[in-house]
């Protein structure tokens, strides 16, 4: 079987100087691919824009055929039109200069199945131009995240003009002009792909919102390999250590953070949260007049899967603060290791939270409850020992390898089988 992915990140290839996988995002595709590559009966392309090519590339490694595009070419006229133009009219504009290389690589490696990994980039609309079956693994989805997009007593006006560097202020402009853009894509996308691979309620509910007969497959992920360690051992810190995990968007709560530790400071004599991300905290600090370092907030940066993992070894708890998100896997990499954890009620977090059994859910924007949830597993071992143990069963479960490679092939041979049927 040929199976042609189109993905958010170079997955498993390899370029001079740089290592696979060299960024933390996306370890779940270049996981699949690895336990994919072990099979003789599949043969495999990755598709992908890279910054590092001029033209379009095509190159194999380890049985793998890969395929590097480079961002289609904007011209000034099509930048000034991005600015005046409604989104709704630069959506399909977008399509006309994206599509025709992917429709490329399609008739050149001649799958029988395509995946998207995704819908964040223009891949997905390959499927209005060609007869291969498309399958679309919903990863986030932009739409409900720029619904999310700004916390509360954050404007969009506050957040375009948050410094007055010139250069500063257009790219925030243009970003938000791209959200909205990219956002009716996406749901164009959903409406003209057929089938859908997903992982939470959440994401079902919303792909059947915006296309009534979509057919959905519930499929796993997988994560990252550090964290498959049977063997782990939690220690119990001497005092209690929170751990998050989280980029630099305002819908990821970082001034939730802020807020929940302030009010925990008041509570407990001392603790330490550590956050994990390229977060840049001077805006959100500003505007809820809170410093992390007032509030015993540690910001670690951008780590790597193993430093993570050492860091969730010695945690009190995980704590997921993001205003919408699908089924976190950095939330389920830390139920692996046998840490419990405490998320908002938002998106496809119920999927992998037992209320009570592998951890807590709180509302959205909730700082009291989360607070008190963190003391109380803070102050409890046996519950949190209990709680940890759960969340590691069932994740064991949910991310295991072998299942989720027999569901993905499974998958893949239902589309066919469809595909011939109807043909």
């Amino acid at each position: 079987m040929r199976i042609l992915w189109f993905t958010n990140t170079s997955s498993c290839y390899r370029r001079e100087g740089v290592s696979a996988n060299h960024y933390n995002g996306g370890g779940w595709i270049s996981s699949l691919e690895m336990e994919l590559k072990k099979r003789k009966d599949v043969e495999l392309g990755v598709c992908f824009y890279a910054g590092c090519v001029a033209e379009a590339k095509k190159e194999e490694q380890d049985g793998t055929t890969y395929y590097m595009l480079p961002r289609p070419k904007k011209s000034i006229k099509y930048i000034i039109e991005t600015i005046m133009e409604k989104p709704e009219t630069m959506t399909w504009k977008h399509e006309e200069l994206a599509v025709p290389a992917l429709i490329d690589v399609v008739n050149d490696f001649r799958p029988d199945v395509i995946q998207v990994f995704g819908s964040e980039n223009i891949y997905g609309l390959v499927a209005r131009y060609v007869s291969v079956p498309v399958v679309l693994h919903i990863q986030g989805i932009l739409t409900t995240c720029l619904n999310a997009f700004l916390p509360p007593f954050v404007s969009w006006n506050m957040y375009v003009g948050q410094n007055r560097v010139l250069r500063n202020v257009l790219q925030r402009i243009s970003d938000r002009i791209a959200w909205r853009r990219n956002s009716i894509t996406e749901q164009r996308m959903i409406g003209v792909v057929k089938y859908f691979m997903g992982h939470s309620v959440w994401d079902e509910r919303v792909t059947k919102l915006f296309h009534e007969d979509a057919c959905y497959y519930p499929c796993g992920e997988m994560l990252r390999s550090v964290f498959y360690d049977s063997a782990a051992v939690r220690k119990f810190p001497s005092k209690p250590v929170f751990i998050t995990t989280i980029s630099s968007q305002l819908y990821k709560g970082y001034d939730l953070v802020l807020k929940t530790a302030q009010m925990l400071k008041t509570v407990m004599a001392d603790f330490e949260w550590k956050i994990f991300g390229d977060i840049n905290p001077r805006f959100v600090e500003r505007v809820f007049k809170i410093r992390h370092e007032d509030v015993n907030v540690h910001l670690m940066g951008v780590a790597s899967a193993e430093q993570i993992k050492d860091a969730l070894l010695g945690a009190t708890a995980y704590v997921h603060t993001s205003y919408i998100e699908n089924a976190s896997n950095s939330l389920c990499e830390s139920q692996l290791l046998g840490v419990p954890g405490i998320a908002a009620y938002v998106g496809g977090i119920p999927s992998v939270i037992d209320e009570g059994q592998t951890g807590f859910l709180v509302p959205a924007n909730d700082p009291y409850q989360m607070a008190f949830l963190m003391k109380r597993l803070a102050e409890n071992i046996d519950m949190n020992i209990k709680m940890g143990n759960k969340a590691k069963e069932v994740a064991m479960k949910r991310h295991d390898k072998q299942t989720i490679v027999g569901r993905v092939m499974e998958i893949y041979a239902d589309i066919q089988s469809k595909q011939k049927n109807e043909a």
